[in-house]
C-alpha cells in the first residue's frame, strides 16, 4: 500500500472535553506544556474511558493537529493500554517531539482501534512550546506596616526592561501584565518604594532568579525583602503571580507593519511627554535615534543608531516589547538573530541567496551509517585513535580534559546524538585541529566570522545550515577499511529503513533473550512455555521469524515487557559520571598492575602500621599498582573484602576528632574539617598526607570511607570557589553570625574589627585578617570584604599548612583532573556513600542461591528480623557481610565485588547448629536452615558481633 495514500478512517470518534468521569473520550492533564530546556521534560497524564469494548491492540498515538497520515505519529503508546475501558498513562513530552528548528508546535493524541484500525477518540490540542515569556499577574507584598503611606512596585529585568505599578495604599497589586523574556541566566530586581510628595524613597529591594521562576512547580514565588538603609522590615516578603506565555513571532508583514506605526509622528510625540507609560526600559534613546535615523535618511537604508558593525544593507530597530530587530533590506526579511559578517577575503560571495527553511512534518526514515554526520563518521572510525596519535597538541588537549575524553566516548558508543553536541564549542574545537586548513572548503561551503567576539562558522549554503565544525576533517579511505575486513564475509545490504529496523529489532530481541525468557516465567507464567519457543524459533530463522509473530497479540505483550523495565533500569547522571569517572581511571592505568603491593596490618595497631606502611611506598607505585590487604594472624584472601574494611576502620580512626587532625565543624553537626589544633600533632605533616593518601587510595580501589566532610571541604578538594552558604549546615551559628552582618546595618557602637580569635592551649588569640586589621572598623562600605576574609580564615586560611599537605598526598596519588567531573555533592556520595538503608531495596536487590528464594519461611525470618533492627545494627550486619557500613549513592544494586558490581546473596549452607559465614570478597551471606525464627536472631547477632577475623577453609 502506498503510504502516503493512507488518511484516517473516523469511526465513531469523540472530541475529549470536560471532565473525564462525564462522557467518553481522551483526556489530558494540561493544555499548554512549557519547554525551557534542551534536556527539560513534562510528564502529562493521558486518561480515557470508555463505555463499549476494547482490545489487547489497541494505542495512543501523539500528532501534529494537521496530519492525517497515521503513520507519520510523533510518538506513540502501546505498553499501559492492555485493553482496559477506563485508565490512564504518564507521557513524557520532550524536545524530541518537535521539529528541531519549531519554537511552537500544537499537537493532539489519538487513541486507535486495533482491530478495526479507526480513531475511536481524539484530545484537545495541546500547545507545546520553546521559548516564552514571563508573565507576572500580581504582586504582593506581607507584613508591611501600610498606615498612612502609598507604595509601589518596580520590576527591572537584567537585559533593562522594567515595569512600574500604580500607586497603591495596600500593596497589592491586580491584574498586571509584565512581560519578560526566560532567559534562565538573568533575574528580576522587585524594588518596593514609598510615594510621597515630591519624591519616591526605596524601602527594600529583592532578587528572583528566572531560573528559579521557570524550574518552580508553582505559579507563585516568594521572597525576603532586603532593607534598604533607614528601615526595619522585620519578616517582610514580596509574593509575585506569574505564568508563561509563547513568544509571539511576527511574519516579515506584521513586523514592516509594525516599524512604520513606530515612524510615525503620533509615536514620536508620546515618546516626548515624560512620565505617561508605566513601562520604562533602557532602549529608548536608541529607539529615538532609530526613528530619526529612518526619517532623514531613509533611501540609505543603514542604522547607526545601534552602535553594531552592521553589513552593507542591513538596518536594526527596537520593537514596542524593547526587541531588537534586524532587517535585511538585500534579502527584504527580518530576524531577531544579529548577521554574520562573512570574512574580508570571501566577501564578495556574501550575495548568494539563501531560501528560508519551511517548516514541515515528513516522515524521517531512520538514519543510515552512510548519512552520519561527519563529525561522528570521523570519531567513530577504525583510524580515529591512531590520527590522534599524530597530532601532538591535539594529544595534549584530549588528555587534558576529561570532559571532553567523556564527551568523545559517549560518541565513539552511540550513546548521545550529536545534535545535542554540536554547539559545544570545547568539542567543536578539539575536532577542528583535524581539518586540513590547507585545502579548499567544499562546493557551497564558505567561512564567516562574528566581529564582536571573533567566532568563526562553516556556512553550508547546500543545505542552508550554519554551524562551528571545519567539514575538510580527514575520512577513513574505504579502500584500506575492505582490506581491513577482507577475511570476513559481506554482509547483506538493506534496501530501506524498514528491513534496517526489522535486523536491528532481531539482534536485539536475540541478544536479550535469555532476560526476557527469565522475565516471562516471572510474570506471565501461563504463556511462557509459548513465548520461550518464539524465542527459539526467531533465533533460528531471523528476520522472518520475527515477521511470522509481528501481529501476535502475547509475544508483543511479552516484549512490552523487557521495554517497561529498560525504562525502569535508564542510568542516572550521576551513574554516568562514575562510570566514566573509573573507566577513565582504568584506561590511564591506575591500579592496574603489573606488580602488587601487599600490605599485612595488625589490627591492634592498625593506624601505626599504615602510617609506616603507606608512607614508605612510591606515590608512583601506589597509583600504579594493584592493592592486597591482609590483617596479622587471619589466613584471608583479598578479592575485595579485606581492602573495602581496611578503608572503613583507617577512616573510622584517622579522621576521628579525638585523635586531634580533625575536628567536628560544629558541636551539633557530624560533618568533619581539619582542626586549627592539628599543628600540635607530632608530624602532622605526614598524618595529613597519609590522610590524602587514604583518601585517594579509596577512589583508585572503588572503596568508600567511613566518615563525611563539610561542603567547602569538597569544594576545595575540586577547586571550586566556596560561599558563604557552604558553611549553613557545617557550622550554623557561624553562617548565622556572618549573614547577620551581610543583611544588617552595622553600627559603630558594635567596634568590630578586622580581626578574628582562635584557641591556643586552652586561651584566646586574635589574629588580623588584614595588615593592621585590629585599627579598621567594619562598616556597610566594606562589610563584604569583612566577610570574605573571615570565611577564608574559616574554611582555609587557619589550617593552610595542614590542608597543603592533605591535598598533596591525595594528588600524588589520583590526579585533580580526574575529579573535576564530579560536583561536590557527587564527591561525597563517591566518597562516602549514604549510610541509611533503604530495606525495600535491600531485598529488591538481592540474590538467593542453594535452594533459598525469597519465599522461604528462613528468608522471610531473615528480613523480619532486619525490619526489627534500628539503622545502626542494619548497618553492623552489612559491615560483617560486605566489609563497609557505607551504602553506594545508586543503592544496593551497586555493591560491589572482586571483579565488579554483585548484589548481596544469601546462601543456604550448613547445619542449625552453625553461625552465619561471610565472605566479603563477593558480598554473601552462608545462612543455614534454622528451624526457628528465635534460634536465626540469636545465630546472627552472635556472629555480626563476634566474628572480627578472616579465615580460609
Amino acid at each position: 500500500m502506498n503510504t502516503s495514500s493512507v488518511i484516517f478512517e473516523i469511526a465513531d470518534t469523540n472530541t475529549a472535553s470536560g471532565n473525564p468521569g462525564q462522557a467518553d473520550g481522551l483526556f489530558l492533564s494540561a493544555d499548554r506544556i512549557f519547554l525551557p530546556g534542551l534536556l527539560s521534560a513534562h510528564v502529562l497524564t493521558v486518561s480515557w474511558q470508555f463505555s463499549t469494548g476494547t482490545s489487547l491492540v489497541d494505542w495512543i498515538g501523539l500528532y501534529h493537529i494537521e496530519e492525517n497520515n497515521p503513520l507519520n505519529y510523533i510518538d506513540y503508546r502501546s505498553f499501559g493500554i492492555c485493553g482496559q475501558a477506563k485508565s490512564q498513562i504518564e507521557w513524557k513530552i520532550t524536545w524530541d517531539h518537535m521539529d528541531e528548528q519549531q519554537d511552537i508546535a500544537n499537537v493532539n493524541f489519538r487513541y486507535f482501534s486495533g482491530v478495526a484500525g479507526s480513531v475511536r477518540a481524539t484530545s484537545e490540542n495541546v500547545l507545546v512550546y520553546k521559548d516564552a515569556h514571563v508573565v507576572i499577574k500580581g504582586i504582593v507584598c506581607e507584613n508591611l506596616d501600610i498606615k498612612n503611606k502609598e507604595f509601589c512596585v518596580k520590576v527591572e529585568y537584567s537585559a533593562g526592561c522594567s515595569y512600574t505599578t500604580n500607586v497603591s495604599t495596600q500593596t497589592k497589586w491586580n491584574n498586571l501584565d509584565f512581560r519578560f523574556p526566560s532567559d534562565r541566566s538573568k533575574e528580576l530586581t522587585i524594588t518596593l518604594k514609598e510615594k510621597r510628595k515630591c519624591s519616591s524613597k526605596v524601602i527594600g529591594e529583592a532578587n528572583i532568579s528566572i531560573a528559579n521562576i521557570v524550574h518552580s512547580n508553582n505559579r507563585s514565588i516568594s521572597t525576603s525583602l532586603r532593607p534598604a538603609n533607614g528601615y526595619s522590615l522585620l519578616n517582610t516578603t514580596i509574593r509575585i503571580y506569574c505564568g508563561f506565555e509563547p513568544a509571539e513571532r511576527k511574519s516579515v508583514q506584521d513586523t514592516m507593519r509594525m516599524l512604520q506605526e513606530l515612524n510615525s509622528e503620533d509615536l514620536q510625540a508620546s515618546y516626548r511627554s515624560e512620565g505617561s507609560s508605566t513601562s520604562n526600559n533602557n532602549y529608548t534613546k536608541s529607539l529615538k535615534s532609530t526613528t530619526t535615523s529612518s526619517h532623514s535618511n531613509r533611501n540609505s537604508w543603514q542604522s547607526n543608531s545601534s552602535g553594531l558593525n552592521l553589513p552593507k544593507g542591513w538596518e536594526v530597530r527596537v520593537d514596542r516589547h524593547s526587541r531588537l530587530i534586524y532587517i535585511d533590506h538585500n534579502q527584504k526579511r527580518t530576524t531577531w538573530n544579529p548577521p554574520v559578517v562573512l570574512e574580508r577575503e570571501i566577501e564578495e560571495n556574501a550575495n548568494i541567496p539563501i531560501k528560508s527553511n519551511r517548516r514541515t512534518v515528513i516522515n524521517t526514515p531512520k538514519m543510515s551509517k552512510k548519512d552520519l554526520p561527519i563529525a561522528v563518521k570521523f570519531v567513530q572510525g577504525y583510524d580515529f585513535l591512531t590520527t590522534l596519535y599524530k597530532k601532538p597538541e591535539a594529544l595534549n588537549v584530549y588528555n587534558q580534559s576529561p570532559y571532553l575524553r567523556y564527551l568523545i566516548q559517549k560518541l565513539r558508543r552511540n550513546k548521545v546524538e550529536f545534535r545535542e553536541l554540536e554547539n559545544n564549542k570545547e568539542l567543536m574545537g578539539f575536532l577542528n585541529m583535524f581539518a586540513d586548513s590547507t585545502q579548499p572548503l567544499p562546493k557551497g561551503w564558505e567561512i564567516a566570522i562574528r566581529k564582536y567576539d571573533s567566532q568563526r562558522f562553516f556556512v553550508d549554503h547546500n543545505n542552508k545550515t550554519i554551524g562551528l565544525l571545519d567539514p575538510r576533517l580527514p575520512m577513513s579511505n574505504p579502500e584500506q577499511i575492505q582490506i581491513r575486513i577482507r577475511s570476513r564475509s559481506e554482509p547483506p545490504k538493506h534496501h530501506n529503513a524498514v528491513t534496517d529496523d526489522i535486523t536491528l529489532m532481531t539482534l536485539d530481541i536475540n541478544r536479550k533473550s535469555k532476560e526476557l525468557k527469565t522475565l516471562v516465567k516471572a510474570m506471565m507464567p501461563e504463556i511462557s512455555n509459548k513465548i520461550c519457543k518464539q524465542l527459539d524459533y526467531i533465533k533460528v530463522r531471523g528476520d522472518l521469524g520475527l515477521l511470522q509473530y509481528a501481529n501476535d497479540i502475547d509475544f508483543i505483550k511479552a516484549l512490552s515487557l523487557m521495554e517497561n523495565t529498560e525504562t525502569n533500569t535508564a542510568k542516572t547522571k550521576f551513574e554516568l559520571k562514575s562510570e566514566y569517572f573509573y573507566q577513565a581511571l582504568q584506561r590511564s592505568g591506575y591500579a592496574q598492575g603489573p606488580g602488587k603491593i601487599r600490605f599485612k596490618l595488625r589490627r591492634n595497631n592498625l593506624l601505626n602500621d599504615a602510617y609506616d606502611k603507606i608512607l614508605a611506598v612510591d606515590e608512583v607505585y601506589l597509583r600504579k599498582y594493584k592493592m592486597v590487604v591482609s590483617f596479622d594472624d587471619e589466613d584471608g584472601l583479598d578479592y575485595g573484602g579485606p581492602s573495602r574494611e581496611l578503608f572503613f576502620l583507617l577512616s573510622k580512626e584517622i579522621f576521628n576528632p579525638y585523635y586531634g587532625l580533625f575536628e567536628y565543624s560544629a558541636v551539633d553537626s557530624y560533618t568533619i574539617q581539619i582542626s586549627p589544633m592539628s599543628k600540635l600533632v607530632d608530624n602532622y605533616h605526614q598524618w595529613m598526607t597519609l590522610a590524602g593518601r587514604v583518601i585517594g587510595l579509596a577512589l583508585i580501589h572503588h572503596c568508600m570511607v567511613d566518615t563525611f566532610f563539610t561542603t567547602a571541604f569538597y569544594k576545595i578538594i575540586l577547586g571550586e570557589p566556596y560561599t558563604l552558604e557552604d558553611l549553613r549546615d557545617a557550622d550554623r551559628e557561624f553562617y548565622q553570625s556572618l549573614n547577620w552582618i551581610k543583611t544588617h546595618k552595622i553600627d559603630p557602637a558594635l567596634e568590630m574589627t578586622f580581626t578574628a580569635t582562635k584557641e591556643v592551649a586552652g586561651r584566646l588569640e586574635e589574629v588580623e585578617l588584614i595588615a593592621g586589621g585590629k585599627d579598621i572598623l567594619v562598616t556597610d562600605g566594606n562589610k563584604d570584604q569583612f566577610i570574605s576574609l573571615m570565611l577564608k580564615w574559616k574554611i582555609e586560611k587557619n589550617v593552610e599548612d595542614q590542608l597543603k599537605a592533605f591535598l598533596g598526598g591525595l594528588f600524588s596519588v589520583v590526579d585533580r583532573e580526574f575529579l573535576k567531573i564530579f560536583e561536590s555533592s557527587e564527591l561525597h556520595h563517591v566518597l562516602s556513600g549514604s549510610v541509611e538503608i533503604d530495606l525495600n531495596d535491600w531485598r529488591k536487590n538481592t540474590e538467593y542461591k542453594g535452594g533459598f528464594s525469597d519465599t522461604h519461611p528462613v528468608i522471610r525470618w531473615f528480613w523480619q528480623f532486619l525490619f526489627e533492627l534500628n539503622n545502626s545494627e542494619r548497618l553492623q550486619l552489612l559491615q560483617f557481610v560486605t566489609g563497609t557500613t557505607t551504602i553506594p549513592h545508586e543503592g544496593f544494586k551497586a555493591l560491589r565485588g572482586s571483579d565488579g558490581l554483585k548484589k548481596f546473596t544469601i546462601h543456604r549452607w550448613g547445619d542449625s547448629n552453625s553461625l552465619p559465614r561471610a565472605h566479603t570478597c563477593f558480598n554473601r551471606l552462608d545462612l543455614p536452615c534454622y528451624p526457628s525464627f528465635t534460634l536465626l536472631k540469636e545465630k546472627i547477632r552472635l556472629a555480626m558481633t563476634e566474628s572480627v577475623s578472616y579465615a580460609i577453609e
